[in-house]
C-alpha cells in the first residue's frame, strides 16, 4: 500500500523540523520523517549549547521565522553585541527538544514518523516518484526535501555531490561533546562565566592547565584550546573541546570508530580539569551519545555557494534566507580553526537556486547539505543558518506542490519571500503574491 503526500521531508534536524512546519502551515500535507528514534539532530543530540549568531553588524536579526520561536528570549540581545559584560546567547538542548516536539504537534496537516528512514527512491526521469522507507512503506509526493545532514536522499536519488574542501577532500574535524555540572564558581578568577568576558577568563584559566598537559603528553587531542559555553543557567558548562580528524560520516561505521576515539579524548580532559579547584568535584551531566559532525556530503545544485559571496556580502535576486555566521572551518587536520566575520553589513544572502537539487527536478535540500563550497558551508551549517534554509525549503515546496505540479524551478523567488514574510522571517528583494494565494493568516 502507498501513501501519497504533498511533501516529504527526510530528516528532522533543525532544516527538516523547519521545513516541515513551513510547509504544513503554507497548506501542504507533510510527512516528517527521520531515521533515529527521535527527532532534534545535532543541536538536540550533538549539542554546543551556543545560539550562534544571527545579527547584522547594525544589530538587526536576519533570522526571524520559527529560529525565533525556537529561541525566543535570545532576540532580547544582540549576537554582534561583543562587549565583555554582554551575554554569551546559549540554550539547553532539552528545552530546544521539547519545543520541537510542541512545534510538531501543533500543526493538524504535518505527520511525524520516527525510527522510520528513507532506505530506497524510486525515479522516473528526472523526477523521484517514489520512496521506500526502512520499514518498507512506499510513498509518493509532488516535492521531496532533503534535510539530512548528510545529503542522504540526495545520493539515493543519484545526484552528484561534493564532499570536503576542494584538491583533497578532507572534512572537517568532528567532536564528542560532554557536560559539566556542580561546578565551584567561587574558585575561578572570573566567578561568573555567562558573559562574554566572564566566560573568556575561564577559557584562559582552563586553557593553561590543558596546554601544561599536552607539553608531558597526557592528552592526544590535537585542539589548541578549551573551548566550553555555559546553560542558560549559568551553572553548567558544555565542553566542545577535542577534535577527531579523518571522519566521513558517508562511510558505514566511521562514526562510530570517531566517537570510541573521542571518548579517550574527553576522558583525558577530564582529568586534566579535576586539576583546577573549581572542576575537583564536578559532576559528569552527560557525553552525547551521537558524534558532532560538521560536514558530510553536499548535494551540487543549481548554483554553488562560495566563500566570496559570503565574505562578499552577496546579494541574489533569488535570495530566499540569509545568514551571519562566520567562515567557521575546524581544520581537517586538528589544527588551529579558521574564524573569519562576516564583513560591512554582516550577512549575505542564500539563493534559491543552492537549495535546487540540479539533477532532479522535484529535490530541494532543506539543510546544511545545500549546494556550497567547504568555505561556505561551515558558515551557513549552524542553526541559525540552516533553520533558514529549512523554512525557505518547505515554503518552497508547498508553493511547488500547490502550483507548478511540483516542478520546483517554476516556483518564484517573490512567491517564496512573500510566503516567508507572512510567516515573519526575514527578506529582501520583491515580493509577489502567489495566484489566488488564501494566507493561513486570513479569516
Amino acid at each position: 500500500m502507498k501513501t501519497t503526500f504533498d511533501v516529504l521531508v527526510a530528516g528532522a534536524g533543525a532544516g527538516g523540523i523547519c521545513a516541515a512546519l513551513a510547509a504544513a502551515r503554507s497548506g501542504a500535507k507533510v510527512l516528517l520523517l527521520e531515521k533515529a528514534d527521535k527527532v532534534g539532530g545535532t543541536g538536540v543530540h550533538s549539542p554546543v549549547s551556543l545560539i550562534c549568531k544571527f545579527h547584522g553588524t547594525d544589530h538587526r536579526p536576519i533570522n526571524l521565522g520559527i529560529h525565533r520561536e525556537l529561541f525566543p528570549f535570545a532576540y532580547l540581545h544582540s549576537t554582534q553585541d561583543f562587549r565583555p559584560r554582554a551575554p554569551r546567547l546559549t540554550y539547553d538542548e532539552q528545552d530546544l527538544y521539547q519545543k520541537y516536539l510542541a512545534l510538531l504537534a501543533a500543526e493538524p496537516m504535518l505527520t511525524v514518523a520516527t525510527g522510520e528512514g528513507v532506505q530506497s527512491v524510486q525515479m522516473s526521469g528526472r523526477r523521484i516518484a517514489e520512496i521506500c522507507t526502512d520499514l518498507g512503506r512506499k510513498v509518493s509526493a509532488a516535492v521531496y526535501i532533503d534535510a539530512t545532514a548528510n545529503g542522504n536522499l540526495s545520493a539515493m536519488a543519484g545526484c552528484r555531490a561534493m564532499k570536503g574542501r576542494e584538491g583533497d577532500g578532507a572534512l572537517q574535524s568532528a567532536t564528542l561533546v560532554f557536560g559539566m555540572g556542580n561546578i565551584d564558581k567561587k574558585k575561578l578568577i572570573v566567578p561568573e562565566f555567562k558573559t562574554r568576558g566572564g566566560l573568556s577568563s575561564l577559557w584562559r584559566e582552563l586553557t593553561a592547565l590543558y596546554r601544561k598537559a599536552k607539553e608531558e603528553g597526557r592528552t592526544v587531542n590535537p585542539k589548541s584550546s578549551v573551548v566550553a559555553f555555559p546553560y542558560p543557567d549559568g551553572n553548567r558548562l558544555l565542553f566542545n573541546s577535542n577534535e577527531i580528524t579523518g571522519v566521513d560520516p558517508t562511510m558505514p561505521g566511521a562514526e562510530e570508530e570517531a566517537k570510541q576515539k573521542g571518548q579517550v579524548l574527553v576522558n583525558e580532559l577530564i582529568d586534566i580539569l579535576r586539576e583546577h579547584p573549581a572542576f575537583k568535584e564536578a559532576s559528569i551531566e552527560f557525553v552525547a551519545h551521537k558524534m558532532g559532525i560538521r560536514e558530510g556530503r553536499r548535494i551540487v545544485g543549481d548554483y554553488v555557494l562560495n566563500e566570496a559571496d559570503c565574505l562578499g556580502e552577496a546579494r541574489f535576486e533569488d535570495m530566499i534566507a540569509a545568514c551571519a555566521y562566520e567562515i567557521d572551518i575546524h581544520d581537517p587536520e586538528g589544527g588551529p580553526t579558521r574564524m573569519v566575520n562576516i564583513p560591512g553589513s554582516g550577512y549575505y544572502h542564500i539563493p534559491y537556486r543552492s537549495l535546487v537539487a540540479a539533477d532532479t527536478e522535484n529535490l530541494l535540500m532543506g539543510s546544511r547539505c545545500i549546494s556550497g563550497t567547504h568555505e561556505a558551508h561551515s558558515s551557513y551549517r549552524v542553526i541559525s543558518g540552516v533553520s533558514a534554509i529549512g523554512q525557505a525549503a518547505g515554503t518552497a515546496a508547498a508553493l511547488a506542490a500547490k502550483y507548478t505540479g511540483g516542478e520546483i524551478r517554476q516556483v518564484r523567488p517573490e512567491w517564496i519571500r512573500y510566503v516567508l514574510r507572512e510567516q515573519v522571517q526575514f527578506v529582501e528583494g520583491d515580493l509577489v503574491c502567489p495566484p489566488d494565494w488564501k494566507s493561513p493568516y486570513s479569516e
